[in-house]
């Protein structure tokens, strides 16, 4: 279930990761592997219950600590993307019961809990179901093998989320102790 359960603060320890910079840039901290693994611990109970950001954020670690640049969503996971709203669209969408995210500054995208919310920023988004593009007869259905740059584009994402999961899980324990 847990990839990253066996492995020790050595491992962890050797873990490199690239662009630390933006990725400072991006989430405000540098991202680092031994505070992953122990949230991804602490949230799974010791790697001894299932929880899916926990999942998600160890297959995340376990790529970038193999070196594998390889995408780790679930098979049976819908492939989802943002579509993004005017005020009044969103307004709408809370009303219907949607799931509506306030976008903020940093593009760091919140659920909105009340109609009050909606009126304090201008940018929101639903996930809505990815739609598969219709292939022509000329498309080849052969998947092309990655160069090095995509790569090592493949390789930042996943660390991009990987310190995005560990953001999220530091929220979730923090907001637990408050309440």
């Amino acid at each position: 279930m847990y990839k990253t359960k066996d492995l020790t603060l050595k491992d962890l320890a050797k873990i490199k990761i690239k662009n630390q910079a933006e990725i400072v840039q991006y989430i405000g901290s540098e991202l680092d592997p031994k505070e992953a693994h122990e949230q991804i611990k602490n949230a799974s109970k010791n790697f001894t219950i299932p929880n899916a950001k926990a999942e998600q954020a160890d297959a995340l670690l376990y790529a970038i600590y193999s070196g594998e640049a390889v995408t780790t969503t679930h098979s049976n996971a819908k492939q989802m993307e943002w579509q993004y709203l005017s005020k009044q669209e969103a307004l709408e969408k809370f009303k219907e019961g949607v799931n509506v995210y306030a976008i903020g500054e940093d593009d760091l995208k919140v659920p909105v809990e009340s109609e009050g919310i909606i009126s304090l920023t201008n940018r929101f988004a639903i996930q809505v179901e990815k739609t598969k593009p219709q292939k022509t007869k000329k498309e080849s259905t052969k998947a092309q093998p990655l160069t090095n740059a995509q790569i090592k584009i493949l390789k930042i994402k996943k660390e991009k989320e990987i310190a995005l999961i560990a953001i999220r899980l530091k929220r979730k324990k923090r907001n637990r102790q408050s309440a």
